[in-house]
């Protein structure tokens, strides 16, 4: 059997420096692409849970007009918008929860006498909405004052920021997994020096470069396994540990913690399944990118 053909031994130790530097590397970098990740759906999440909110709810307001009767014209309103087809429900919030909402900008001293608009709460089929340009001509037929605010331009707002955190997350995503290319190259280069007397022997009995990568490969398989399964339980203990630790100063951050695996619908697998994949690619980058720059350092040897 040829050394081709046979099964490559382990040239390189467990214990070099240069794998156990680039392990706990490698374990920190997967830690931080969960984190990332978790970032990425919970960011998805909130968009989903923001466009089904907005896209169920419209808002009318109705301002107190000069020789009209406020209360008049927000019962004229609300029977005309429960009259509407698509609308399931609407409801007047009352004057006391408007003045609440003005009250970080105005105090609460004068309000009483401050002609304060009623807020009406609209609730709307999100598939089939009623023509709103249409129904806003409607209200101001009934009442002068009313206005329709269908909450789309903080719709398209929210939709722009998570598009950019997202983004940016996923840039995040690609500087992590492009500092592992690099950290993997360096190992690499550090194994063959230290182990240059030992490839020198291998040569001269005959053995190919492939026999040789492909041993020093298993090393590396080995440790794309282990860094991004220890990542992957570090970022899972972070995310119980916000989630379950019970700090009342981040209730929303245990709170977006737990949501990471209780998620609606059909999307329970989303996280473990992304998670998970993590190890794969870990493993995949420190296989391809040890090959390549093992062949091509072997080349150059004499």
């Amino acid at each position: 059997m040829t050394t081709a053909t046979r099964k490559p031994g382990l040239i390189i130790p467990k214990e070099a420096a240069s794998l156990r530097t680039l392990t706990a590397t490698m374990a920190v970098m997967c830690y931080l692409a969960c984190l990332a990740i978790g970032a990425l759906i919970l960011i998805n999440q909130a968009v989903d849970n923001w466009s089904r909110g907005l896209s169920g709810e419209v808002t009318v307001q109705v301002r107190e007009i000069e020789a009209r009767d406020i209360d008049v014209d927000v019962a004229a309103v609300l029977a005309l918008l429960r009259d509407t087809a698509g609308v399931i429900s609407a409801d007047d919030l009352g004057r006391a929860a408007a003045e609440k909402l003005l009250e970080p900008w105005l105090g609460t001293e004068g309000l009483d006498a401050l002609p304060v608009p009623r807020i009406l709460r609209v609730t709307v089929q999100p598939d089939t909405p009623p023509d709103y340009e249409d129904l806003a001509q409607k209200l101001a037929a009934v009442a002068p004052g009313a206005s329709l605010d269908t909450h789309r331009r903080w719709e398209d707002q929210l939709t722009r920021m998570a598009g950019t955190l997202m983004l940016v997350s996923a840039l995040i995503l690609l500087l992590i997994s492009g500092s592992a290319v690099a950290m993997v190259i360096f190992a690499t280069r550090a194994v063959l020096d230290a182990n240059r007397q030992t490839v020198d022997v291998l040569h001269l009995v005959g053995a190919e470069d492939g026999y040789i990568a492909r041993a020093i490969n298993r090393r590396f398989l080995a440790t794309g396994l282990w860094a991004g399964g220890l990542g992957v339980l570090l970022a899972l203990a972070t995310f119980l540990l916000l989630g379950y630790a019970g700090l009342p100063q981040a209730d929303g951050l245990a709170s977006a913690s737990r949501s990471l695996f209780y998620l609606p619908g059909t999307k329970w697998w989303l996280t473990p399944l992304a998670l998970l994949a993590v190890p794969a690619v870990a493993t995949l980058l420190a296989l391809i990118t040890s090959r390549i720059t093992l062949l091509r350092m072997l080349r150059t040897l004499p």
